[in-house]
């Protein structure tokens, strides 16, 4: 299993599919380098794909410190996985929170930077909205250790339940009615 070392010593995890042109994959919040398995199934065959685990995400190493973690310090480990493989530049794509990572990534090394794909990108980054996005992050974390994975799912893409200033409207129709009777139970956190 290959890790990368980043300068403060932590180890993350990588894997490698295909050969050519490097294209690395960062990984969402809600996800991990596993997310990207059918782009790198398909992209595989004509590039050398990267997927990492971000610090945080075993197999990487999971610091508990708050200070180790960071949207700088989250570039500098795209950048430790690239000089890992030894490539100097690479196409990047980043989804939601790597989505963020990879903006950050353009601005501060745009020579490193062969291409970006920058999907769903700056959740979390209004500072108004900051102590609602960590309120919000923990009962996630709470669901995702209480509940599972499987119960966490069900009502995962319309934001937890009691997060009703997030709760978002589609064609109307506020995100709390889609959300089937079981999963909206008031003890959920």
């Amino acid at each position: 299993m290959p890790f990368a070392t980043t300068d403060d010593g932590i180890r993350l995890h990588y894997e490698e599919s295909g050969s050519g042109v490097p294209l690395i994959f960062v990984h969402e919040f809600g996800g991990d380098h596993r997310s990207w398995e059918p782009q790198v199934r398909h992209f595989a065959r004509r590039c050398r794909c990267v997927v990492y685990a971000a610090r945080g995400y075993p197999p990487s190493d999971v610091p508990t410190e708050p200070e180790r973690y960071g949207q700088y310090r989250a570039v500098d480990d795209l950048v430790t996985v690239l000089d890992a493989i030894g490539a100097y530049r690479a196409h990047v794509v980043g989804n939601s929170m790597g989505g963020f990572c990879t903006l950050h990534f353009g601005l501060r090394y745009p020579e490193r930077a062969r291409s970006l794909v920058i999907a769903g990108c700056g959740y979390g980054a209004h500072p108004e909205a900051r102590e609602e996005f960590r309120a919000e992050s923990e009962k996630i974390a709470v669901s995702f250790d209480t509940e599972g994975p499987a119960e966490t799912a069900k009502w995962y893409g319309f934001g937890p339940p009691a997060c009703s200033s997030r709760t978002r409207t589609r064609a109307g129709t506020p995100n709390t009615s889609r959300r089937s009777p079981s999963t909206t139970r008031s003890a959920r956190p």
